[in-house]
């Protein structure tokens, strides 16, 4: 081997231990962070929004980086293990799901032993109740995305079942993709706030137009009112000691103000948060200070968000 050879290849091996030696130190900060809450300090919701933002860590390395600092809380076995090089943030992440205090030595060893690919078979043998696939969604092209999941027998079944009654409804065979698209457009539709929004804007419509409409007859009327004195029985109202609650028609309002999506702005970037899933209704003018179910003082955070609201308006 040549002495250009040889140059780089011993420059390569330092910086893989410096690299190492990096990705040890780092974990064990994070560790610290997570501990004093110190991502809040610097107005991040989470550990992981912190590792990705403030850091500028991929969303692979941040994800590996956390999933272990939490999982090191219950079993600080393999925090140890990956300081000490016993093995890799990738398979400390990939044993994470499996970890506990009893199994952790044994699936720790075989991390050590095993090369990624038979250590995943080994996790599915040792663990068969418990997923072993990793949950990934990538797009592959402007039209199409890949899902790959691991999901219980009985769903499965479940989605089979679903796949019988699209086709039926069709009259031909439809796939488990087309399957899954109409039984997520159909419980969207039922239970999506943003639909639930438009519905109410319709009915609200359908009453200006009925109001301009003539009376109804008296028997008209009472027939109406028997059945909606019926129905508000079936759904009773729970009226806290400290606050209103907010009307629903409220919330529709919010939430078509919205468009059902976490309101906060990161004050680095001007960035809106894109988070749709886990809304609270948040009050800008706390009840506590006087604040109201009005529109103006009601807007939408996510739960990290909502939580970093909380700490930034009361430290």
């Amino acid at each position: 081997m040549s002495h250009l050879l040889c140059s780089l290849h011993d420059q390569a091996l330092k910086l893989s231990r410096q690299y190492l030696a990096c990705e040890k130190e780092l974990l064990e900060i994070l560790v610290k962070i997570d501990a004093k809450k110190v991502y809040l300090e610097q107005g991040y919701a989470s550990l992981t929004e912190y590792s990705q933002k403030a850091l500028g860590l991929s969303r692979d390395v941040s994800w590996n980086l956390v999933t272990i600092v939490h999982k090191s809380k219950a079993v600080p076995e393999l925090k140890h293990a990956v300081q000490m090089g016993v093995i890799p943030l990738s398979k400390a992440r990939q044993i994470a799901p499996h970890l506990t205090k009893e199994n952790s030595q044994k699936f720790i060893a075989l991390a050590q032993a095993m090369p990624r690919e038979k250590l995943q078979e080994a996790l599915a043998k040792e663990c068969p109740m418990i997923p072993s696939v990793e949950e990934r969604a990538r797009v592959i092209n402007a039209t199409q995305a890949e899902l790959s999941l691991c999901l219980p027998k009985e769903v499965m079944e479940k989605i089979r079942r679903a796949q019988d009654r699209v086709s039926e409804s069709q009259k031909k065979w439809v796939g488990l993709a087309e399957t899954l698209e109409q039984v997520v457009e159909f419980y969207l539709q039922h239970k999506d706030p943003k639909e639930k929004a438009k519905r109410h804007e319709v009915r609200k419509i359908r009453a200006t137009v009925k109001a301009a409409q003539p009376r109804r007859t008296v028997r008209e009327f009472n027939a109406a009112e028997k059945k909606l004195e019926w129905g508000s029985k079936s759904l009773p109202i729970v009226q806290t000691k400290d606050r209103v609650p907010i009307p629903a028609e409220i919330k529709h309002e919010v939430v078509n103000k919205n468009a059902h999506r976490c309101t906060y702005q990161d004050p680095r970037t001007q960035l809106r948060c894109e988070k749709e899933r886990f809304l609270h209704f948040h009050h800008k003018l706390p009840v506590a200070m006087g604040g109201t179910n009005a529109l103006e003082n009601l807007t939408l955070l996510c739960s990290a968000h909502h939580r970093l609201e909380h700490y930034q308006s009361s430290g």
